[in-house]
């Protein structure tokens, strides 16, 4: 009996690492023929010539950012003459923080007290000497779309890879944009049930000790995770299980230690709200029904942001399903 019990200095953990949302494998399986895909649109650069765009969509957690961080891994390995800038478009979602993080990837620190166009400039003397691939991930939450005509008019030799959950933000582009990009279109389709396993035992191998899970306890996240068709939920479960088993200082995780019912608080913990999306959060949970303007008139009162601002906040978090909009004799309120 004592000894399947944990002692207080053991641990299931072998690399804790591993389980995070945002480590990279060494081999990134299952999409071998999109990072083939992602190296061939790459290839012209090598040569000295201008690469093609790609608009990369599906839905989330199922390795579109990963695979593409794995081609740009290969790409600073094997030359120096084409710089690769990944750009997560929720944390930097305006022309300058765009440019500001670029500055950073490049070890451009003179941005204080310059304005957008001398960023692009500085940015392209620097680019221009070489080639350059952009990764806009999550370009759907860009507030301007100023940036990608930009890059498309400044930057000699480059590609632009633009990733997305939501298939119909292309056509949300402004035309003089999109008649100059011309993207290539990449689906991403969901991992099958073996794929999904596979990619979770190499997570578990790495991360736990050996014998650490019980078969049915893996077989029970490994279908979960294939449900909902996102590897993160997986990689929470096998976590979270494991440390309900060291809470209870068992030595195996076990079905029961398996609680799915806690994937709704993980699913919510996914949406990336800041202190203003709160803000109107609350107002319209204290007083649902209210139109965009009312919203706006309380949420002003502590803040000097736009009406056009605060509508496209209200607009996002629609697309979050966080709030639904709903048409009365009267206009459209929030709820």
């Amino acid at each position: 009996m004592f000894k399947e019990m944990l002692e207080y200095d053991e641990t299931l953990f072998k690399d804790e690492l591993v389980l995070d949302y945002e480590y990279l494998p060494k081999i990134l399986k299952f999409r071998e023929n999109q990072q083939q895909h992602f190296a061939t649109t790459i290839k012209p650069l090598l040569q000295k010539r201008n690469g093609s765009n790609l608009f990369i969509y599906g839905t989330p957690g199922i390795g579109k950012t990963a695979a593409c961080k794995h081609v740009l891994r290969e790409l600073e390995l094997e030359t120096d003459l084409v710089i690769p800038l990944y750009i997560n478009c929720w944390k930097h979602d305006t022309v300058y923080k765009i440019l500001v993080e670029m500055c950073e990837q490049l070890k451009y620190k003179w941005v204080q007290n310059k304005k957008t166009d001398e960023l692009m400039k500085a940015i392209a003397e620097i680019l221009n000497q070489k080639a350059a691939v952009f990764v806009l991930d999550e370009v759907d939450k860009l507030k301007e779309q100023q940036i990608i005509y930009q890059l498309l008019e400044d930057i000699y030799k480059k590609c632009i890879f633009m990733i997305t959950n939501d298939k119909d933000c292309l056509a949300k582009l402004d035309q003089r944009v999109k008649s100059r990009l011309l993207p290539e279109m990449l689906e991403f389709k969901p991992y099958n049930y073996d794929e999904t396993k596979g990619i979770l035992e190499e997570r578990k191998n790495a991360g736990f000790f050996p014998g650490v899970f019980s078969e049915q306890a893996f077989e029970k996240i490994a279908e979960t995770c294939f449900e909902r068709e996102d590897i993160r939920v997986g990689i929470f479960l096998l976590k979270q299980s494991a440390n309900n088993a060291e809470n209870k200082s068992q030595r195996k995780v076990l079905v029961d230690h398996v609680e799915t019912e806690k994937l709704d608080r993980f699913e919510k913990a996914k949406i990336k709200v800041d202190d203003d999306d709160k803000t109107i959060l609350n107002i319209v949970k204290e007083k649902p029904g209210l139109s965009i303007a009312s919203i706006y008139e309380i949420f002003s009162k502590n803040s000097d942001k736009s009406l056009r601002t605060v509508r496209r906040r209200i607009e996002r978090l629609r697309d979050l399903k966080q709030v639904i909009f709903e048409e009365t004799p009267t206009g459209s309120v929030v709820k």
